[in-house]
């Protein structure tokens, strides 16, 4: 199974490049490498690129350049059109995979029919490397019919932990430009389509507190 990561980064400050760099580096320990990783800058100042750069990569990464920001939802869909992999999973800038993120989302796909998979995750805030737990619950959410009763009144799965079938994408055209909830309004349009979604119950993805940018 072949898989791009798309990142979407928009910095401006030398924190948020270090902050860049731990996600990549999360990269680098994966189990699963049969993966490319494409890093969309987004509007980002000239330090950014000059740091990834300057560091030495295992997995093929692939840099594209979008000179002026117009919302998070065109530099996912921009990044998307330079993909051509059976899965595509997400990375925000500022948060990180846990080491078997992909090779426990791929040994579920290779036996279960699922277009959207997405994983638990923990939580950390930047200045700290302790982990705790999200507010959602092991078993809480975790089957196709559990997801889509719940989806229509709040979004419980995690941007960055999902892998979802690259063809189902491009079926819903991409993400639409709403600030904030791109990603569930994906989902709700992916429900309609019926399209099958599952959650792991495993905390495969670490989402950083209080670093977002916004877009």
């Amino acid at each position: 199974m072949s898989i791009s990561i798309l990142i979407c980064v928009h910095s401006k400050t030398i924190n948020n490049d270090l902050l860049l760099i731990q996600a990549l580096n999360s990269l680098k320990t994966q189990t699963y490498k049969k993966f490319e990783v494409v890093v969309v800058f987004d509007e980002c100042w000239d330090q950014t690129i000059k740091m990834v750069n300057n560091e030495k990569y295992d997995f093929s990464l692939f840099k594209l350049i979008k000179e002026k920001k117009d919302g998070l939802a065109n530099a996912k869909n921009y990044g998307l059109k330079h993909m051509t992999c059976d899965r595509v999973c997400f990375l925000d800038a500022d948060d990180l995979y846990m080491p078997d993120k992909l090779q426990k989302q791929v040994e579920f796909i290779e036996k279960n029919d699922v277009d959207f998979l997405s994983t638990l995750a923990w939580n950390k805030y930047s200045n700290q490397s302790y982990l705790f737990e999200s507010c959602f619950r092991v078993g809480e959410y975790e089957t196709h019919s559990d997801l889509i009763n719940v989806l229509d009144k709040e979004n419980v799965l995690t941007h960055g932990a999902m892998m979802i079938k690259k063809t189902c994408l491009d079926e819903l055209n991409g993400y639409r430009n709403i600030k904030g909830m791109e990603d569930w309004d994906l989902w709700k349009r992916a429900i309609q389509k019926g399209y099958k979604f599952h959650q792991l119950q495993d905390r495969l993805y670490v989402y950083t507190i209080g670093t977002s940018v916004a877009r």
